[in-house]
């Protein structure tokens, strides 16, 4: 499964179609134009709603990104088909918050938002766990939309967690991102921590370092803050979830 990071400011899909932005969102309706069918009935999403899209076939390659995209020449799928003859192939539309200020993603209902639409994405209710494949995903709502790619790798991994997907996660050539992600995650799931343990420590961050926090940035990071609160104490889950903390699940994703 692909988790399509789309990142619409108004939740609605394809926006940006004719526009003149050539990112992710458009670069995917070029190779899979297929997906171009999906804007004449998609509603725009609800906060727990997100989009699910089975069976389309890739018929172009492509180099570059944005102003550099070129056309590279034709691709033959070579995907498996199921029995109705679609290809085995799943993608995944999750509309992103939109940020002008680095600190409000870090405000508790922000990331709740953020973690919940996620989960809207990864979870399958009813599907046995050795039937759900990895989910394929990156830096969501990010870039232009001013999402921290360290916060959101950890909220979707939280997601991925609960809803006991594997994650193959891209950084996109960022090699510092690829290993304070891979490290983080080594942490957290070597001391069994819970989903719930680590919102909690979210809600701590925003409270003791961003909330009267006056510079564009706060002077503490995130997974540094994680790293020192887990190491020198013993980390209450979040509070409205401790009734139900047996059943968070431990961070296990590769």
């Amino acid at each position: 499964m692909e988790c399509f990071r789309w990142t619409s400011p108004t939740g609605w899909w394809g926006e940006e179609l004719q526009g003149l932005g050539l990112v992710q969102e458009e670069i995917r309706f070029l190779i899979n134009p297929e997906l171009i069918a999906a804007r004449l009935f998609t509603e725009a999403l609800e906060y727990n709603e997100c989009l699910i899209i089975t069976g389309t076939e890739q018929y172009s390659k492509y180099t570059g990104y944005a102003e550099t995209y070129k056309w590279m020449e034709s691709h033959k799928d070579e995907t498996p088909r199921d029995d109705w003859q679609r290809r085995c192939t799943e993608i995944v539309a999750l509309d992103a918050l939109k940020f002008r200020r680095f600190l409000d993603q870090f405000d508790p209902g922000k990331m709740i938002r953020e973690l919940n639409k996620a989960y809207c994405g990864f979870a399958r209710p009813g599907v046995p766990d050795q039937n759900l494949c990895a989910v394929a995903t990156g830096n969501w709502g990010c870039g232009a939309f001013g999402g921290d790619t360290r916060l959101k790798a950890l909220l979707q991994m939280m997601a991925a967690a609960e809803a006991h997907r594997d994650v193959a996660y891209f950084t996109f050539g960022d090699r510092e991102l690829m290993r304070d992600v891979r490290d983080m995650h080594t942490f957290l799931t070597d001391r069994n921590t819970s989903v719930g343990t680590i919102l909690g420590l979210l809600q701590q961050y925003y409270q003791s370092v961003c909330k009267n926090c006056h510079a564009p940035r706060p002077d503490v990071s995130l997974y540094g803050f994680i790293y020192e609160k887990v190491c020198s104490t013993a980390v209450s889950p979040v509070s409205d979830m401790d009734e139900e903390d047996e059943e968070h699940e431990p961070m296990d994703i590769h």
